[in-house]
């Protein structure tokens, strides 16, 4: 089996399967390994490029790039412990039916601000260069953005905790004119323009 169709199976039911503490621990690890690679002292610092107003690195939308070039310089980035990337949307839509939560249709996809390159999920799917969320989160223009949930901190997810969200009621492209450049909202909205939870 080529190595990408065996990454698309082992993720496929990886989807479905409820996380673990193994899951979680790992996905922690690349969080802290990405964050890391961003902050390396031999490239512009999440800070320094928000200070710009631009993204200096290859990446933006404006420059399509192969994911082996994003990891030249995010070394951080593990494949094993992360979404996978350089798969066909509508090949692992089609391999995906009838296992659950499915994934919608690739013009679906783009049509809500989604970027699939050449019809497949790249590092570009879901970040952007010039996004001004943290970690240059790609979060399509209409949807409604949220606050993060860290399992660790009850304050982000119990309503007797939860402080007063700053981004209550706005959408992504209304909040990049209200929101200060590097606050972090919820994937959740980028996840759902591809992953049906229905």
């Amino acid at each position: 089996m080529p190595a990408s169709l065996a990454a698309v199976t082992v993720w496929l039911l990886a989807v479905n399967a409820p996380p673990t503490d193994t899951d979680r621990v790992a996905f922690a690890d690349y969080q802290r390994q990405l964050a890391r690679a961003m902050a390396a002292d031999d490239g512009p610092t999440p800070a320094s490029v928000a200070a710009q107003g631009t993204c200096t690195l290859p990446g933006s939308r404006a420059t399509a790039v192969a994911t082996r070039d994003c990891t030249r310089c995010h070394a951080g980035h593990d494949a094993s412990h992360s979404h996978p990337v350089d798969v066909d949307h509508e090949t692992a839509r089609y391999r995906a039916r009838g296992s659950g939560p499915g994934l919608r249709p690739a013009a679906e996809v783009v049509r809500s601000g989604v970027y699939l390159a050449d019809g497949k999920v790249t590092c570009l799917t879901c970040h952007d260069g010039d996004s001004p969320w943290k970690y240059r989160l790609a979060i399509p223009p209409a949807a409604k953005l949220r606050d993060p949930v860290h399992p660790g901190d009850p304050s982000t997810y119990d309503p007797a905790l939860k402080r007063v969200s700053a981004t209550r009621g706005l959408d992504a492209t209304t909040a990049r004119s209200v929101l200060p450049v590097g606050t972090e909202v919820s994937p959740t909205p980028l996840c759902k323009a591809c992953h049906s939870f229905d």
